[in-house]
């Protein structure tokens, strides 16, 4: 179970160290020079880029919080009900965050002419909120579970 946890502990690095490593590249197109020359909808989506990537970073944060939650045999308990409502609420706060990416979407398929675009923007929107849905229903289980294990504990 160690094994797993440090294993997980070490993907999620990785993970943040590359959302970092993209964020970067997106802010120093953001504040470059050449922003001035840029429209409203690159400056959008390259700010939805930068905040999404900061909200996924924080998202991995609580996991590790939540990681070392179950390492130490705790999770279906009380706290990590907390953990688990912030990495809910933030999930949807991306998929809220991600409709600014839309305009430059639009504005690339219109130029484009590919109208396969704007649907492949569209699910990476949507694609937050199916997670947030999951994850909604992954807090109500885990809502259940401790108020089972609470009552079972008090039986006992």
């Amino acid at each position: 179970m160690k094994r797993q946890i440090k294993l997980l502990k070490v993907a999620l690095i990785a993970g943040v160290a590359l959302i970092l490593f993209f964020a970067t590249m997106v802010a120093a197109k953001l504040f470059s020079g050449a922003t001035l020359k840029m429209g409203l909808s690159i400056t959008l989506f390259a700010a939805a880029i930068v905040l999404g990537s900061l909200l996924v970073i924080l998202i991995a944060f609580w996991l590790n919080q939540l990681l070392n939650i179950i390492q130490k045999q705790q999770v279906f308990s009380q706290s990590a009900l907390p953990i688990v409502a912030k990495i809910k609420r933030t999930i949807f706060l991306i998929g809220f965050d991600l409709i600014g990416i839309l305009p430059q979407v639009y504005q690339n398929a219109q130029n484009e002419d590919a109208p396969g675009l704007i649907l492949i923007g569209l699910g990476l929107v949507c694609l937050p909120f199916a997670v947030g849905i999951f994850a909604t229903i992954l807090e109500q289980l885990l809502i259940q579970a401790v108020t089972i294990k609470k009552e079972n504990d008090l039986t006992i």
